[in-house]
């Protein structure tokens, strides 16, 4: 039996709970490999427990460098943490739970082995998922977020309610009149061969019609335009689609950058990862109404598919966090 090379660090932050309603929790994965490493499988099943983690609208991500200073500042790597350590580490990062997990194998499949560890008490519980043969990843690191989500849950002695409903759903506030919204997220590859197929724009195009928002198209197609001068506000480009877009009567602009590339190929799956930035943007006066990025990933047996799986995903959870950051604007 070959034991996997992999070390993976993941923590995950609990906010404070009030009666027995859940607050949004915190959460930030890390992952490390060593150096005789020859693929990236353990690291990505991460990413997507970090997406999936992320779509609970009981939770919100911490940016990975944040646990990195700390533990720079202790002078302490990723593999090898102790219980006491785990302890020190959790009550300076405002933490009440960590995992830490480890790649194996178990019968010839990759499995992954976590402590979940309650930093008040220093009480841990086991959480093993094993990735059956052929199975999909996006799945295996589906089936880890769920079973570490229920570890927490067990150790603050709630029910568990992991099937809760993901993100809240966006809602226009009574009387507000939806303006005209025009879009522009170029999007590019690092695998070069990617053609042009503009998955986010598509994605919230479809976002936007569920919602009754007219949709208005501008003269230059997005991927005519790159990634780099989509996201620079102020320049002479972006002045020009100002004045475009408002001549045609649009009142909000989608403007953003969508990236991807190729992550590791696991069995008969290529895995991809991607990264949205969007902004609404007011024609009127150039404010930014809300702004973001997140990370998403994707799998299928197509190189081309997969990234597209990935920048979808990552699209579908930033579309509503934004739309809904907006929306409590128009209702003040």
């Amino acid at each position: 039996m070959m034991k996997m090379p992999n070390l993976l660090l993941c923590l995950l932050m609990l906010a404070v709970l009030c009666g027995h309603s859940l607050a949004a929790v915190p959460v930030a994965f890390r992952h490390t490999t060593t150096g005789d490493s020859k693929d990236d499988v353990g690291q990505f099943v991460f990413e997507v427990m970090q997406m999936k983690v992320s779509e609970n609208a009981n939770y919100e991500l911490v940016h990975r460098d944040k646990l990195s200073d700390v533990l720079e500042e202790l002078q302490l790597g990723a593999a090898g943490i102790t219980n006491d350590q785990a302890v020190k580490l959790g009550n300076l990062v405002g933490a009440k739970y960590l995992i830490f997990g480890s790649d194996m194998s178990v019968a010839g499949n990759q499995a992954v082995n976590c402590r979940v560890i309650q930093v008040s008490t220093g009480v841990f519980k086991p959480v093993l998922a094993t990735m059956v043969k052929d199975e999909d990843p996006m799945n295996f690191g589906a089936r880890l977020a769920a079973q570490v989500i229920t570890a927490i849950v067990k150790l603050e002695g709630r029910q568990s309610e992991v099937s809760s409903t993901l993100v809240s759903k966006f809602e226009i506030p009574k009387g507000a009149a939806l303006p005209a919204v025009a879009i522009r997220v170029p999007e590019s590859s690092a695998t070069k061969q990617m053609r042009p197929d503009p998955a986010a724009e598509k994605t919230l195009e479809v976002f936007l019609q569920t919602h009754a928002f007219k949709l208005v198209k501008l003269s230059k197609p997005s991927q005519a335009v790159s990634a780099d001068s989509a996201v620079q506000l102020e320049s002479e480009e972006h002045e020009k689609l100002l004045s475009e877009a408002r001549e045609k009567g649009v009142g909000v602009l989608i403007l953003g950058a969508a990236t991807s590339d190729i992550s590791t190929r696991i069995g008969g799956f290529t895995a991809a990862r991607a990264r949205v930035e969007l902004s609404l943007v007011s024609t009127s006066d150039s404010r930014i109404l809300a702004s973001g990025s997140q990370y998403g990933t994707g799998t299928d047996v197509s190189d081309f598919v997969a990234e597209k799986k990935a920048i979808e995903a990552a699209t579908k959870i930033l579309q509503e966090s934004l739309m809904k950051e907006w929306a409590e604007k128009l209702g003040q």
